[in-house]
């Protein structure tokens, strides 16, 4: 397969949390189906991605040999409205058609083809079996068990192209575990019935086979009992945790949830109400002392009164959220919140004082003989004492309080919840001690220290563009070089 077929262009994922619960759904499904209505679970569930996922047609392709030939047949297959289906002609096909793909299924990775249009000559065969069939787009995951390839699960763009993020891309590789592992369960219930031997020990062995699957399985796995202590656990999630299968045989999963479990639980229920599903993202404390962001995708089990879930690391997720996040909330030179950040506090802060009548103030603070240094300094320099003054800043305000940088070198205040102005200027003249940095220029010391303008709410204004606009006139008004602050006055 060469690598202009695996490109896999980022798009944004529309997966949120509906997908692991619409997945929770279809691998219950799948094995509480019983002999006469597996083909329906199977379609229904093709169904339900295909709809969900809005693709055009998806299917499933089964290996077998005839005649020392390996063949595939289009055993189950779905198509959205006016769209043909292929399954009565797709039977029977050389696997050698799809040699390349076979490659790249025998590692176990997904097959992602963004454009057919795009394939090389190199996979002339693939590509002329897909245009036949009008595919513009397709993603297939193959159906892999105890190391042996099953068969691939398919999804078909006809109408357009069809990218594919890597979240989605990772759930639907673990939907193809689900697959082949219903698939093998439903085989070996046929032999075990046609031989006709003892059937617990047949089930027993069948039990043991899936929980082998389940152990070491990428995933982690995990079985809670009715108050929450762990029955079962595979390595998959002990590489998760940091403990051990018996370390946490003997524990709670309020061990590692710190002694709650989340609220607001997304579920999902069944025809005849009960829960079927439920997934939430959480975070867990390592046998380390660290935390570990994960997403859970789970089903109780009323019979046995029970809670069986599959656990996904995603700290490498959250941690890009949060890193993406910080920076279009914060100034990268100074790491304080930036201007947008400081405003949405300010207008938050505005709602919590106008319910509880409490009085805030905001102060715009302006640096005095910056200017000087940074022009005989250099930029670099100047850019080391935006550090310090942001860093002074930080120290010199409450907790409760906001540092922002507000541009150049003006920094703003958020004080919340003051008494009265004299508290106010009190925590202004707090700042104004503080913001002493020195620069030798040729010899000489030059002191930067900051004019800090103040205005009150509501006695100044009632939003943060008056507030803000007080506090600038009082600012400059104080404003002469050696540093100082001042409430407006009007």
């Amino acid at each position: 397969m060469t690598d202009r077929m695996l490109t896999s262009r980022k798009v944004p994922n529309p997966c949120g949390p509906e997908m692991p619960r619409l997945l929770a759904r279809i691998f219950s499904t799948l094995l509480e189906a019983g002999e006469d209505n597996r083909d329906a679970a199977v379609e229904n569930g093709l169904k339900s991605l295909g709809e969900f996922l809005r693709v055009e047609r998806s299917y499933i392709f089964l290996f077998r040999r005839e005649d020392g030939e390996k063949l595939m047949d289009n055993t189950h297959e779905w198509c959205a409205p006016r769209v043909h289906s292929e399954k009565a002609r797709l039977q029977a096909v050389p696997v050698s058609l799809i040699s390349r793909s076979m490659d790249l299924f025998a590692r176990g990775e997904v097959l992602n083809i963004p454009r057919v249009s795009d394939l090389s000559d190199e996979s002339g065969t693939e590509k002329a079996l897909l245009e036949s069939q009008g595919i513009q787009s397709a993603l297939m995951v193959p159906l892999t068990i105890n190391g042996k390839l099953r068969g691939f699960l398919g999804f078909d763009a006809v109408h357009r192209i069809r990218e594919w993020s890597g979240d989605e891309t990772a759930l639907l590789s673990l939907l193809g575990k689900m697959f082949a592992g219903a698939f093998e369960l439903w085989e070996r219930t046929r032999l075990l019935r046609e031989m006709n031997e003892d059937l617990e020990a047949r089930i027993a062995d069948r039990t043991e086979e899936l929980g082998l699957i389940l152990r070491t399985m990428d995933e982690g796995y995990f079985v809670l009992d009715g108050g929450g202590d762990f029955l079962n656990v595979n390595e998959g999630f002990s590489r998760i945790s940091g403990f051990s299968a018996g370390e946490l045989l003997s524990m709670s999963v309020f061990d590692l949830l710190n002694g709650s479990f989340p609220g607001g639980l997304a579920e999902e229920r069944s025809g005849n109400g009960q829960t079927s599903g439920i997934s939430f993202e959480t975070t867990i404390s390592r046998k380390d002392g660290s935390r570990r962001d994960i997403s859970v995708t789970g089903r109780f089990l009323p019979e046995t009164g029970t809670f069986a879930a599959f656990v996904r690391d995603i700290s490498e997720r959250v941690r890009r959220e949060r890193t993406m996040n910080f920076r279009a909330t914060h100034d990268p030179l100074t790491n304080l919140p930036n201007r947008l950040c400081f405003l949405e506090r300010v207008e938050q802060a505005l709602k919590r004082a106008a319910e509880t009548g409490d009085s805030l103030a905001v102060a715009m603070v302006d640096l005095n003989r910056f200017k000087r240094v940074n022009d005989a300094l250099g930029h670099a320099e100047g850019d080391k004492v935006l550090g310090e003054i942001a860093r002074i800043l930080s120290g010199a305000v409450r907790d409760s309080d906001t540092a922002a940088r507000w541009g150049g070198d003006e920094f703003v205040l958020l004080f919340e919840k003051v008494r009265d102005a004299a508290d106010a200027l009190a925590l202004a003249s707090r700042v104004s001690d503080a913001v002493r940095v020195s620069r030798h220029i040729q010899g000489r010391e030059s002191v930067i220290t900051a004019s800090i303008g103040v205005a009150l709410f509501p006695r100044h204004g009632h939003t943060a563009d008056d507030l803000l606009r007080c506090a600038d006139k009082a600012m400059y008004r104080i404003k002469n070089g050696k540093g100082g602050f001042l409430l407006y006055s009007g």
